[in-house]
C-alpha cells in the first residue's frame, strides 16, 4: 500500500508541474504535422514531374519503332530485315564486284552419243569442271555407257590358237561370238586432286571351237562375274566355266586338245579385261 501512495503522489506532482505543456506540445505537434504533409506533397508533385519526364525520354522515334519491328530501310529506299547491314562505299571498292561469272561452255563439236565405240572415244575425256581445274573438291562422273561399249568391243576381240601336238599338228580357233548382257556401273572420282576408277561388271561370253576348216566342233560359255576395280592381276579375275552347250565332235576331234584350246581362249578373255581396265584408266 505504501509503495502505491507513493507512485501517485509522484503522478500528482508531475500533473501539477507539466499541466500546461501538453498544450504546447499539441500545438507543436500540428505545426509539424502541417509541415510533414506540405512535405510530402511536394515530394509527390516532384516524383510525378519526374515521371513525366522519364514517359517523354522512353518515347520512341518512327526510326527506333521500325527497328524493333526487325525492319529498316536501306540507303535506296528498300524495306530489309534489321540484321542486314549495308556496306559502305569504301567496303563496296576494296571488294571489287562478286557478281557471278558464267563458266565457258563446253564445245558442241563433242561426240554426245555415250553409246560409241571405243575407238570413237579416244581423245581423253576431261573429269574435273571448270570451277574444280584443281580436283580438291569431290566431283564423280559417270562412265557407265562408255565402259560397257569398250568392256564389250574388249572381249569380242579375243581369240585363242591352240596347234595340237599330233601328227597332223591340227591347229584349233577358239572365238568369241557373242558378249551376253553386261551388267555395268562404272564412274571416275575426283578428289584431294588424284582420279578413281570405280567400277564393277557382270557379264557372260558364248564362245566357238573351230578346226582348220573353220567348222565348229565345239562351243561354250563363259562367266565373268565379277569385274570390279579391286582386281588388278590377271590370276585375279574369276572365269567360270560352264558345261559344253555342244561338245566336242568331228572326224579326228580329240576332246582333249578343244579343252586346251578352251583354256588358252580364258587367258585372253582375261588379258581383254586388263586392256579394257587400261584404256578406262587412259581415256580419263
Amino acid at each position: 500500500m505504501k509503495i502505491g501512495i507513493r507512485q501517485r503522489r509522484r503522478r500528482m506532482k508531475m500533473k501539477k508541474r507539466h499541466g500546461r505543456r501538453p498544450r504546447r506540445r499539441r500545438k507543436i505537434g500540428r505545426k509539424k504535422k502541417g509541415e510533414r504533409r506540405k512535405a510530402r506533397a511536394a515530394q509527390k508533385a516532384a516524383s510525378s514531374q519526374n515521371k513525366d519526364d522519364d514517359s517523354s525520354d522512353d518515347e520512341l522515334t518512327e526510326k527506333e519503332l521500325a527497328m524493333l519491328r526487325g525492319y529498316k530501310k536501306t540507303s535506296d529506299g528498300r524495306t530489309t530485315s534489321y540484321f542486314n547491314r549495308e556496306q559502305t562505299e569504301k567496303e563496296k571498292e576494296l571488294i571489287g564486284c562478286i557478281k557471278p561469272k558464267k563458266l565457258e561452255e563446253v564445245s558442241s563439236s563433242a561426240p554426245s552419243s555415250t553409246t560409241a565405240s571405243p575407238t570413237s572415244l579416244t581423245n581423253t575425256s576431261s573429269v574435273g569442271s571448270a570451277w574444280n581445274a584443281s580436283g580438291t573438291t569431290w566431283e564423280e562422273k559417270d562412265t557407265s555407257e562408255w565402259c560397257r561399249a569398250c568392256l564389250t568391243e574388249y572381249l569380242k576381240g579375243a581369240t585363242a590358237v591352240f596347234t595340237a601336238n599330233n601328227a597332223e599338228h591340227s591347229t584349233y580357233v577358239a572365238v568369241v561370238k557373242e558378249v551376253e548382257s553386261v551388267t555395268s556401273d562404272a564412274s571416275v572420282a575426283l578428289a584431294g586432286g588424284k582420279k578413281r576408277y570405280i567400277y564393277d561388271f557382270h557379264t557372260s561370253v558364248k564362245y566357238d571351237v573351230l578346226d582348220d576348216g573353220d567348222d565348229k566342233i565345239a562351243s561354250g560359255k563363259l562367266a565373268l562375274p565379277d569385274i570390279n576395280s579391286a582386281t588388278t592381276a590377271e590370276e585375279e579375275l574369276e572365269v567360270d566355266i560352264s558345261g559344253w552347250t555342244k561338245a566336242p565332235s568331228g572326224e579326228n576331234v580329240n576332246p582333249e586338245d578343244a579343252v586346251a584350246c578352251r583354256n588358252l581362249l580364258v587367258q585372253h578373255v582375261r588379258k581383254s579385261v586388263l586392256r579394257f581396265v587400261e584404256k578406262f584408266n587412259a581415256n580419263f
